[in-house]
């Protein structure tokens, strides 16, 4: 098993990327512990894996508040004894718009979430990785963060800080042998896009911005990660990985 004797935080794992990680990380064998906002989901996915004889566990968490990010870390030292992986996957997938016409409230939950979560969980979880002799930190960011998109100011906007907080954190503490990577998921089909792609010519856009004429599957994401938390990539940090079905070679 390529995660054997690992343990590992997915945020956002009660769905679609997040989800196909915490299934995959806990297939090779790792304990994993979702942590997500959306408790029936997350308890859900937990059980499901149990009963498949995995070790996930659920614990309810808001990314944007310090207070859970640090009662959810000493969770998973509590059940696991140690963090050697953390995804931060957990984003905010709505109230996108042009600048002029985004709210202050959306910027600052836009960034509270999709960056200031990484970063606090980040925070919490390096000292112990330090201690345990290294670990893996592994964002997902995504395409919108190295190229832009029209009408995602904020969203845009926080990926492409997760993008640098990524290369931060991969050289201040590379020393302790902690690896640091983000990965920039193209158009995946996940329950997040499922009402838009609805749309026939959504649907149609998400296939065109692919050289491979079709859209991305949470699987592939997750395959990607395990890749990054697994020794396989031992010398691999301060990277973004592009997983978009060569949308970005255009």
């Amino acid at each position: 098993m390529r995660l054997k004797d690992k343990s590992a935080i997915v945020t956002g794992g009660a769905s679609g990327i997040g989800e196909a990680t915490v299934r995959r990380f806990a297939e090779e064998g790792a304990a994993v512990l979702i942590a997500d906002i959306d408790a029936e989901l997350g308890q859900a996915v937990a059980k499901e894996c149990t009963s498949a004889g995995h070790s996930v566990s659920f614990m309810r968490t808001d990314v944007s508040k310090s207070e859970d990010i640090d009662a959810c870390v000493k969770r998973a030292l509590e059940s696991n004894g140690r963090i050697t992986t953390v995804v931060n996957n957990a984003a905010w997938m709505s109230g996108f718009k042009i600048a002029t016409e985004t709210l202050e409230m959306e910027w600052e939950y836009a960034m509270a979430v999709d960056l200031k979560g990484p970063f606090l969980m980040s925070k919490a979880c390096i000292p112990h990785m330090q201690e345990s002799g290294g670990g893996s930190v592994i964002n997902i960011a995504s395409v919108g963060g190295l190229v832009g998109f029209a009408g995602y100011a904020a969203y845009c906007t926080a990926k492409g800080g997760l993008v640098q907080l990524t290369k931060s954190v991969a050289i201040d503490y590379g020393k302790d042998n902690i690896r640091a990577n983000a990965i920039c998921p193209g158009f995946i089909r996940t329950p997040g896009t499922a009402a838009a792609l609805e749309e026939p010519e959504i649907e149609k856009m998400g296939r065109d911005m692919s050289v491979l004429d079709r859209l991305g599957e949470p699987i592939e994401i997750a395959n990607a990660a395990l890749f990054l938390a697994s020794d396989e990539s031992s010398f691999v940090t301060g990277t973004t990985l592009v997983v978009d079905g060569g949308w970005t070679v255009r």
